[in-house]
């Protein structure tokens, strides 16, 4: 029994990734349907603070978990079998196609931070500039 116990942790992946859980869960579709996958909802909704989805495909079943941690901070839980054994690679996929799709997409919060940036740049070069107009 001890094998099989340390099999299950190895397949079990988590990663926690800097975004909101609304981005994370629309990445995470994204990925299993570029894998292949059926996505198919379970349990709560993102309004209670977690998701969860259930994948399946040739072969494979994916059962993913998302919860919130803090407002910028989500944590997602990968299970991957393929038929009755537990398998690792899958779950270490999906979650390397998350990375690249968040780092892909432009977050929200990253664009309103440019355009204050872009903002106070104007700001300030037009105080300069009044400042060197003789008086």
């Amino acid at each position: 029994e001890v094998p099989m116990t340390k099999l299950r942790i190895v397949a079990l992946t988590y990663k926690t990734f800097p975004a909101n859980l609304p981005s994370v869960y629309q990445a995470t579709v994204d990925a299993l349907k570029h894998m292949g996958m059926r996505v198919l909802p379970k349990g709560s909704g993102p309004e209670e603070g977690s998701v969860g989805l259930v994948a399946s495909g040739w072969r494979r079943q994916v059962d993913v978990d998302m919860a919130a941690h803090g407002v910028q901070c989500t944590r997602m839980r990968v299970l991957a079998k393929e038929g009755v054994f537990f398998e690792e690679n899958t779950a270490t996929d999906l979650t390397a196609h998350v990375t690249r799709i968040l780092a892909e997409r432009p977050s929200k919060s990253a664009t309103h931070r440019m355009a204050d940036v872009g903002s106070s740049a104007t700001i300030l070069s037009s105080r300069a500039a009044a400042a060197a107009l003789p008086s």
